[in-house]
């Protein structure tokens, strides 16, 4: 299930948000709407996640 995480450091005043669940352009949309929210980052990562889809299972259902 795609969730967005927020790492708040009270001692240092620094929020990492990490988007996780979403590939492609479906994690540029919900990036996007976080900026609108939050403002620009500082830094951006994309991670494996971002340019892997998930693995499609397959059934044969012939019979």
């Amino acid at each position: 299930m795609p969730e967005v995480e927020f790492k708040i450091d009270t001692e240092r005043g620094t929020c990492e948000t990490e988007i996780k669940g979403y590939q492609g352009t479906a994690c540029e949309k919900a990036a996007k709407q976080l900026k609108e929210i939050l403002g620009d980052p500082c830094a951006e990562t994309k991670k494996q996640e971002y340019f892997v889809a998930p693995s499609v299972k397959q059934t044969n259902t012939r019979g």
